[in-house]
């Protein structure tokens, strides 16, 4: 039996490949597969996925409609994934929209933010030391 890490990145490898040679939905879009976590019982598969949606337009609504024609292929990918893995039981496939480039990028433009406010920041200026922070006696 193969490990949990090692089956999710096989079956990672099979989606990828049969989505991107064998689906002829429309609705993909320009689609990759980020990750594959299984469960520990190794009965669901959570497939997680990025979309870039055509002309720009609407990141979530491209998500909802890649998330429903992959509902639509999962009966088909799961026969696929079963007649490439030597398991009784493949995994029941559920489809995410991956939002860990999204919450990257908001991350990186609140980092730019502050940077930038740091550097419009005037410098604070340094206090002089007192005597008796400098340990000598008063005068």
């Amino acid at each position: 039996m193969l490990r949990p890490e090692h089956l999710e990145d096989q079956v990672h490898f099979l989606l990828s490949n049969l989505i991107q040679r064998e689906l002829r939905d429309p609705e993909l879009g320009f689609l990759t597969v980020t990750a594959v976590r299984l469960t520990a019982d190794r009965s669901i598969a959570r497939v997680y996925f990025t979309v870039l949606p055509p002309n720009g337009g609407d990141q979530e609504a491209q998500n909802g409609l890649t998330r429903k024609a992959l509902g639509r292929a999962a009966g088909f990918l799961r026969t696929q994934l079963a007649a490439r893995l030597k398991m009784k039981r493949v995994p029941e496939l559920r489809f995410f929209p991956d939002g860990t480039l999204e919450e990257g990028n908001h991350l990186e433009t609140i980092l730019a933010e502050l940077e930038k406010e740091r550097a419009a920041r005037p410098p604070e200026p340094e206090e002089p030391e007192s005597p008796e922070a400098a340990g000598k006696p008063d005068a």
